[in-house]
């Protein structure tokens, strides 16, 4: 089967969090993938993944809520609701249980979606994890810094010169970045704000299963201390580090990234 043939059907669940826009491709056998995006991008950040995953697995790619086409939560939500959605997407399509894949953002959900429903969790692939205990949090809220529009459109310079400085990719990926960033309106920080208020030292025990860990070698918000947290917390588990990637592995890297993902699915 050619990449060219994959055909991908986009269609929306409705949860607690509002309806879900999905995207389902490959042949609907086997446990599924579910893939889960960082913040504030959406289904696109694993365009280029999904239709090599898709030759053989039944992928599921999940806008988050607030992102994408997914509806706008009211207010914002906590990780656990994230990852209770992911849940409600099993449920709504019949489905026992899946690999849960997620990149940063969607990494973090996906540890939670293995300690808070264990039964429904066949394996997990975490790309770029960042374990947020006290320390981890506070590292990371300086970054997530709300924008606003500005009546002078400078908003739109500035976000991106900050993504163009943050990947090698060109221009062509700046440009998907931005536009998910404000689709996702001015309450794009949803995502970051739930992780810095996740406990994670309090759930990783809870995690059971296997696991892979990925992230790309021009990552610095993952390091050597926080994979081996993740390696150690399941079992059994693997390492991949994907050279010249970065902080948009799948976009950046796609077929390193699917190719790890179905080694470890072997």
């Amino acid at each position: 089967m050619t990449n060219a043939l994959i055909v991908q059907d986009r269609s929306f669940v409705h949860t607690a969090l509002g309806h879900v826009h999905i995207v389902q491709a490959g042949p609907r056998t086997g446990i599924p993938i579910v893939l889960m995006h960082q913040t504030p991008r959406s289904v696109d950040e694993f365009a280029e993944v999904i239709p090599l995953l898709a030759a053989t697995r039944h992928v599921i790619a999940v806008d988050t809520p607030g992102y994408g086409c997914s509806d706008r939560p009211a207010t914002q939500p906590t990780v656990a609701d994230y990852a209770g959605v992911m849940i409600e997407v099993l449920d709504a399509l019949g489905l026992p249980k899946a690999y849960f894949v997620g990149h940063h953002t969607g990494a973090i959900i996906a540890v939670e979606v293995a300690a808070g429903h264990p039964e429904r969790v066949a394996g997990v692939g975490l790309s770029g994890p960042v374990y947020t205990d006290a320390a981890g949090r506070a590292a990371l809220m300086p970054f997530f810094k709300q924008w606003q529009v500005k009546p002078d459109g400078s908003h739109f310079a500035e976000k991106w010169q900050r993504m163009f400085n943050w990947t090698q990719a060109g221009p062509e990926l700046v440009q998907r970045l931005v536009v998910d960033l404000f689709a996702a309106g001015q309450t794009s920080e949803f995502g970051h704000w739930a992780i810095g208020e996740y406990y994670m030292e309090d759930r990783l025990p809870l995690v059971k299963g296997p696991a892979l860990i990925l992230q790309g070698e021009r990552d610095t918000f993952c390091d050597a201390a926080m994979r081996k947290r993740f390696m150690d917390a399941f079992s059994p588990s693997r390492e991949v580090m994907i050279p010249g990637a970065g902080i948009f592995l799948p976009n950046e890297a796609p077929e390193a990234f699917a190719a790890a993902i179905t080694d470890f699915l072997r």
